[in-house]
């Protein structure tokens, strides 16, 4: 987890021999393994497609091994869920959170350039997860009290971290997250234990969000996106980003239907890719992004793989809301509040759009914890005779 949670070139090895280790430990489980990942075929859609695009990528080597590594990111997340409660998980990825704090302290001063990280946002997109995992154990009452200590200090010092990276998209969600772990902990949590008191809570929010919507909407001269945009430090073009959606766009364009393929723009002989570099100050051959996950993936696999990313997107929210309205426990809970945090970035960053990511693992478990991933097991076949 700490090799995914700061993805550094010296971590290269060690990645590909945890997915070794992965392999190993699906060969040696395969009786729980195999049925868990026939019911979590949704995850693998778009890695398939992005394996079939080696047909029409123009570096066909690159796209076989993006599209290997896409397959790998989501099978590493069933075998993790097999072995370990969603609790344990989230536990985890916090502790690697903490460990890539800590690992950042030499880098103070250097946050708003991205400090360990190529950039700042993914820098304070990674300090966001570790600062909501750690509220999150510090509300959880299951949690060992020396646990909960432990995370304690964590909180503050990452939303010391997202500020001193100015990352306006990562501050908004540490607020807006952290009010809703705290809301999730002393409203949602006593009201599920109360018949219907929780749909009431859910009807009531609502409205109250309606009807704000519908307040502002009406007002005459509205103008509280601009006046929100001052206030986090951000222009009309949200950093350039909307430069690049116009890049991105034209480019889809070239193959609506199936895209260029994996890796098939950010590369250095590509005269769009380093005209967006040019535009944006960047040295060339950068490997930049389109910080828009559904623009990523009309470009690369066009309208086919949009509606895939959607289809993934759609079926891990879904089951995780299903599993919420049954168990809406702290864990849970967290893990809504986090899949919504991911939901919300895809339009302003592509970390949804890629393998071995943070918020990639987040948004499979999404859809494997529903499963009760310890009753199917594979026995073999029995054979059957009809009766005569």
């Amino acid at each position: 987890m700490f090799i995914i949670y700061l993805p550094i070139e010296a971590f290269s090895p060690l990645r590909y021999l945890c997915i070794l280790g992965f392999l190993a430990i699906a060969a040696y489980d395969y009786k729980r393994i195999v049925p868990l990942l026939v019911r979590c075929w949704p995850l693998f859609t778009l890695a398939i497609l992005g394996l079939a695009s080696v047909g029409w990528a123009p570096y066909p080597a690159e796209a076989f091994r993006q599209g290997v590594l896409f397959f790998l990111s989501a099978f590493v997340a069933v075998v993790i869920a097999v072995h370990l409660t969603p609790q344990q998980i989230l536990r985890i990825i916090m502790f690697a959170g903490m460990a890539t704090t800590i690992a950042s302290i030499p880098f103070w001063g250097t946050f708003a350039g991205g400090g360990p990280y190529a950039s700042k946002n993914y820098f304070a997109v990674h300090m966001l997860f570790c600062m909501l995992l750690s509220l999150i154990t510090v509300l959880n009452e299951k949690e060992p009290l020396f646990l909960r200590l432990l995370a304690l200090p964590f909180v503050p010092t990452c939303l010391l971290f997202i500020f001193m990276a100015d990352s306006a998209t990562s501050l908004v969600f540490a607020v807006l997250g952290g009010a809703g772990l705290i809301a999730i902990k002393f409203f949602w949590a006593p009201a599920t234990k109360v018949r219907g008191l929780s749909m009431l809570v859910i009807l009531f929010a609502l409205v109250v969000v309606l009807v704000g919507a519908l307040a502002v909407f009406n007002m005459p001269q509205n103008t509280f996106v601009e006046r929100f945009l001052d206030i986090v430090g951000k222009d009309a073009t949200l950093t350039g980003r909307t430069a690049l959606w116009e890049g991105a766009r034209l480019a889809a364009e070239e193959k609506p239907w199936f895209g260029l393929g994996l890796e098939g723009f950010w590369y250095y002989d590509s005269g769009a890719a380093q005209t967006l570099n040019e535009n944006d100050f960047k040295a060339f051959g950068t490997k930049l992004t389109f910080h828009n996950a559904y623009w990523e993936v009309r470009v690369h696999l066009g309208y086919v793989g949009l509606a895939l990313f959607l289809f993934f997107l759609g079926w891990t929210s879904l089951r995780l809301l299903y599993l919420w309205f049954q168990d809406g426990s702290l864990v849970n809970s967290a893990l809504v509040l986090l899949v919504a945090v991911n939901l919300t970035m895809t339009f302003t960053e592509s970390l949804l759009w890629g393998m071995f990511t943070t918020p990639v693992l987040l948004q499979s478990l999404a859809g494997i914890v529903p499963f009760k991933l310890h009753a199917p097991k594979l026995e073999g076949r029995a054979r059957i005779v009809p009766a005569s």
